[in-house]
């Protein structure tokens, strides 16, 4: 029986897990790497939702320290669990697409450097959406860091509204970071509405696909919506997290849905962590369809098109 475990932060379940050492994106685990595989079929996954103030305060009155220090906290509660994973919102030291004059080097940054610390702290793999500065260009940017603390590697958001396209720079990939446990995938907010890539991460092997977002409404319904489709079509579990407001625009919604697109998680509309344990070796919901043997990528030409 799967177990899965939704809990409000003064009841974090303390799980030990004693595992070290991080494979680096796109290395194929070794021997020893294979004999130190968590069980897949047991995978703990934790989202953290933000809060933030109702729409009458002013959110940049949160400073970046304060941002950090709250992220901590909530990675310790996530760690507290056993989690193998967790993700932090999009922006989650700044907020605001705007505050890109607060972009750092990665890994060489405070943020990374809360980060790394705190995934070596719990043995966990840490995921966090920050804006990067890699010479003089800016980017929005997911960084996982290994169990080690070490980096694993980078996604760059590909797809960026308007507004952000005038201080960032879009990435053009979609890397997928091999863990412990399987291989995993970024998507950042309004990549998600975009098939394409999701699907790509799906062919190059993740898993687990993690979408740090800042959706506010009223779009609940679609987002809702999205994140399954995006499961289901790929047999592939998503998680996202986000920001929540009581009487704001914030949706909230940090979940973790399964590859039938059920929600195994969530942490409502309020600050909270969402945990679930799942198992990757879960009988593929498309049982007798090998889905990709029946893809026709010949016949799909017209969607790399502009």
């Amino acid at each position: 029986m799967k177990l899965t475990v939704k809990i409000g932060i003064a009841a974090a379940i303390a799980v030990c897990l004693s595992l070290s050492g991080t494979l680096l994106a796109g290395e194929a685990p070794s021997r020893e790497d294979t004999e130190k595989m968590v069980d897949r079929t047991s995978v703990t996954v934790s989202t953290i939702t933000f809060g933030l103030p109702d729409p009458n305060e002013d959110v940049p009155r949160f400073t970046k320290a304060e941002n950090l220090a709250k992220a901590k906290r909530l990675l310790d509660v996530a760690g507290q669990r056993g989690s193998d994973i967790v993700c932090l919102p999009e922006l989650f030291s700044t907020k605001r697409t705007a505050n890109q004059r607060e972009a750092e080097e990665i890994p060489g940054g405070e943020t990374s450097k809360m980060l790394s610390e705190a995934a070596r702290k719990w043995k966990m793999y840490v995921m966090g959406c920050y804006y990067e500065k890699d010479g003089d260009k800016i980017y929005n940017s997911v960084a996982i860091f290994g169990r080690d603390g070490q980096h694993v590697g980078t996604y760059h958001k590909v797809h960026l509204p308007p507004g952000e396209r005038d201080y960032a720079t879009p990435g053009n990939s979609f890397p997928v970071f091999e863990t412990d446990f399987g291989k995993v995938g970024a998507l950042v907010c309004i990549d998600i509405h975009f098939p394409e890539a999701a699907r790509s991460l799906a062919l190059a092997g993740a898993e687990i696909v993690f979408c740090p977002t800042m959706y506010s409404g009223p779009r609940e319904s679609i987002t809702y919506t999205l994140y399954k489709a995006r499961a289901i079509e790929n047999n592939i579990f998503t998680v996202c997290s986000n920001y929540s407001q009581k009487q704001g625009w914030h949706l909230g919604f940090g979940a973790i849905i399964n590859r039938y697109g059920e929600i195994l998680a969530n942490t409502g509309k309020q600050e909270d962590v969402a945990t679930a344990i799942i198992d990757l070796d879960e009988e593929c919901p498309m049982a007798g369809i090998d889905k990709w043997a029946t893809r026709r990528p010949d016949a799909y030409g017209i969607i790399t098109k502009e």
